[in-house]
């Protein structure tokens, strides 16, 4: 019994001893077999990758000219020149500088061009002004506007009628009111057109008498200007304001008259020195920067003082549009002698 029992023990060891190595060789074949399948993995993947090819950019073939092509391609070329002289020889053909005097408003000359202003859009002062304060819009100005001029020049020129270059040279040919601004940059000159006394109202033709064989301080008192901005930027509008404005009291004047004769028509100038304020010229440097965009009218005012002078009206006005100041003419050069009175009356 115990050989029996000894020898099972001994096959029972034997058995589990060759199935112990039998594992391990299992073992060490999968981890072989797994290591050959990692190469084997490994090597596939760069085979692929060298099998990849990027695609290739489509070739550009420039398509070769053919005599016929050539020969119209040079024609366009020539037709293009062609066209660009044309373009230029137009332009050169347009005067570059506005004359004298501006052109009036018309679809040809919408712009650097002068109107006739609607008076009834300046409120002035009503008949019974000098109790209630009212103001109402003006009648119908009697003076009309003849033209307007805008000159250039580092100086600016007083008692301008003498100037043989002003409104065209057609000064001469009628009695003219004739206000002449100047400008740190040129001459601003507005000329209206004098009725006959017999034709204006008897309150307009009272006060522009008493105006004309006044002093210097009786025009300073009641000559008015009523600027108002019809279109155009807000900061214009503020700064030009909406009310008159005496001129006198803000800014020196000079007047210039020439009563009629025989021979000659009588000029009656008034030159308001902008350059001479500086209130003045801060508001006409903000215009200057929006001439382009503006249209802005002028009215004229001799201030009624009594109640036989009103109601008042609109002496005379005008409007300009869009003005252009780059292509203002030049004020000509000619010898004016120079005066020293503060105004000159003949």
């Amino acid at each position: 019994i115990d050989l029996l029992l000894f020898h099972s023990i001994g096959v029972f060891c034997c058995g589990f001893r060759a199935r112990s190595m039998m594992n391990d060789k299992t073992t060490e074949t999968s981890r072989n077999d797994c290591l050959d399948y990692m190469h084997l993995r490994k090597q596939n993947d760069i085979k692929t990758k060298s099998q990849i090819q990027k695609p290739e950019k489509p070739k550009k073939h420039r398509k070769k000219l053919t005599p016929t092509n050539k020969k119209l391609i040079r024609v366009d070329l020539e037709d293009a020149i062609e066209h660009t002289e044309e373009v230029f020889a137009s332009l050169s053909d347009e005067p570059r500088a506005l004359s004298s005097p501006l052109p009036m408003f018309s679809s040809n000359h919408p712009s650097s061009s002068w109107s006739k202003a609607p008076d009834n859009i300046f409120k002035v002062r009503g008949k019974s002004y000098l109790t209630d304060r009212i103001k109402i819009p003006s009648a119908p100005a009697p003076f009309t506007c003849r033209g307007v001029d805008m000159f250039l020049t580092d100086n600016p020129e007083r008692h301008i009628a003498r100037h043989p270059s002003v409104l065209g040279g057609q000064l001469s040919l009628e009695d003219t009111f004739l206000v002449n601004f100047l400008l740190p940059f040129g001459n601003f000159v507005i000329y209206f057109s004098i009725p006959p006394l017999c034709s204006m109202p008897k309150n307009v033709a009272s006060v522009w008498t008493k105006f004309i064989n006044g002093n210097q301080q009786d025009r300073d008192d009641r000559l008015k200007l009523l600027p108002l901005v019809v279109d155009g930027p807000w900061i214009v509008k503020k700064a030009v304001g909406h009310g008159p404005a005496l001129l006198g009291q803000a800014i020196p004047l000079q007047y210039y008259f020439t009563q009629p004769t025989d021979k000659k028509k009588g000029v009656y100038e008034v030159d308001v020195i902008i350059t001479a304020s500086r209130i003045a010229k801060g508001i006409l440097n903000v215009v200057k920067s929006h001439t382009k965009r503006l249209t802005i009218a002028f009215a004229f005012i001799i201030e009624a003082a009594k109640e036989s002078e009103l109601p008042e009206t609109v002496l005379a006005s005008c409007q300009l549009h869009s003005l252009h100041l780059e292509l203002c003419p030049q004020l000509p050069k000619y010898f004016l002698e120079d005066e020293s009175d503060d105004s000159y009356d003949s």
